[in-house]
């Protein structure tokens, strides 16, 4: 079996390539030039989202048969990565949101919770947790990726935003999410 600490970490970090979130974060660091709020509120709320996927998927994990679970994440992974394909397709108005506020924590804290709500990370997060019934472990391997993510957004990204096109990213990230359901699936 493969190490939960390790693939936590790596499936955290690829689903946050390119994700709206991160590009949100990037936004936000470039708002408030207050790198060190922007980061600390994206991180807490993260790992809260998280927290509360992994709690669940653990409880999940223990309740249903080990065969269910491993093929629920597999199919679930495929889908994950299909999606991210079809979003490339999908045409969606962009309206501008203007969110005013002194502190860039709380902006930071706030938008990252509210928008990680059902997002791949956090169903990743408590599908891994149903998997491996390892808990901690995939909350550090999801928080360290995270923080890995979000530093580089807030710290290194706004230098890089404009070099590296968007959806060549996200459909690296797609191709990932699909051999990783796909690779669950053959292991069931």
């Amino acid at each position: 079996m493969a190490n939960p600490f390790i693939i936590s970490f790596l499936i955290a970090l690829i689903s946050e390539v390119a994700d709206k979130t991160q590009l949100v974060i990037l936004g936000l660091s470039l708002k408030y030039k207050s790198s060190l709020k922007v980061f600390s509120g994206a991180l807490l709320a993260h790992a809260i989202m998280d927290g509360i996927a992994i709690f669940l998927g653990t409880f999940f994990g223990f309740a249903l048969s080990l065969d269910l679970i491993k093929n629920l994440v597999g199919f679930v992974f495929i889908m994950l990565g299909l999606w991210t394909f079809v979003k490339l397709y999908i045409k969606t108005s962009k309206k501008e949101n203007n969110i005013y506020s002194k502190n860039p924590f709380l902006v930071s804290f706030l938008i990252v919770l509210f928008s990680e709500f059902g997002d791949k990370t956090q169903i990743s997060s408590g599908l891994l947790a149903a998997n491996y019934l390892a808990p901690f472990t995939i909350f550090f391997g999801f928080v360290l990726a995270l923080g890995i993510a979000i530093g580089f957004n807030v710290f290194i990204g706004s230098r890089l935003a404009e070099k590296i096109p968007r959806k060549t990213i996200k459909i690296i990230t797609a191709v990932l999410f699909i051999l990783f359901g796909i690779f669950t699936l053959l292991k069931a």
